[in-house]
């Protein structure tokens, strides 16, 4: 049972309700993790802005979403945090990913054959990233650039760190998986319409002139 109460359709707030209907969008769902931290809208409107681009190769353009699960799934494991493991194994299914390269990829990724080259260095370097070697062992990032560009190094970088920080986040808050139906929602949302994502980034709060014009007033006293 989560530490904070998850906030429900019914209790949703306007800037809470453009939360959940951006997750629905572009997500299929709305997670549990979306509902707790949702409490604070300003906080998680654009920290979703920043989540979704994370997630899907739609937005930047730049790194694909199976390297991008592989990073996320690595490092939820590492950092043993189920609730993402769950999530993100469950995307993982839905990219074509089987139960063998879910094993190899917690085990010895680096001598199966399961994964490309390409695959074991963005896997070898949120490894490093998240067990933090990165400054006596140069050897993950030497490799990771010769399999992707100088922004598909730093997407794989935020992706992992970003991940890092969510990790603790959701083990901390100690939230529940959701259902079955919820999860096969999630399975859907591999791909994702970028007019979506910018009308979701239009309905956030700062583009409320009341509620930039009420921020503005607290931040002066």
């Amino acid at each position: 049972m989560a530490n904070l109460p998850l906030i429900t359709d019914e209790e949703a707030t306007p800037e809470q309700k453009a939360i959940f209907d951006g997750s629905t969008a572009l997500l299929g769902r709305v997670s549990n993790s979306t509902r707790l931290a949702a409490a604070s809208p300003k906080l998680m409107q654009p920290l979703m802005g920043f989540f979704i681009a994370a997630l899907r190769q739609e937005i930047t353009g730049e790194l694909d979403v199976w390297t991008k699960m592989l990073v996320i799934v690595k490092t939820s494991m590492l950092n043993g945090c189920a609730y993402c493991i769950g999530h993100n194994t469950t995307l993982g299914r839905a990219l074509g990913m089987t139960d063998e390269q879910t094993e190899a990829l917690e085990g010895d990724y680096k001598n199966s054959d399961l994964f490309s080259e390409a695959d074991k260095a963005a896997i070898a370097w949120a490894e490093c990233l998240t067990e933090r070697h990165y400054h006596r062992d140069k050897t993950a990032m030497a490799e990771l650039k010769t399999h992707f560009s100088e922004v598909q190094v730093l997407e794989i970088t935020m992706v992992s760190g970003f991940f890092n920080f969510w990790n603790r986040f959701n083990d901390a808050m100690e939230l529940d998986i959701e259902d079955a139906d919820n999860m096969n929602r999630f399975k859907k949302s591999t791909v994702l319409d970028p007019e979506d994502y910018i009308a979701y980034m239009r309905s956030c709060w700062w583009n409320d002139e009341d509620a930039m014009d009420d921020y503005q007033a607290k931040a002066a006293e």
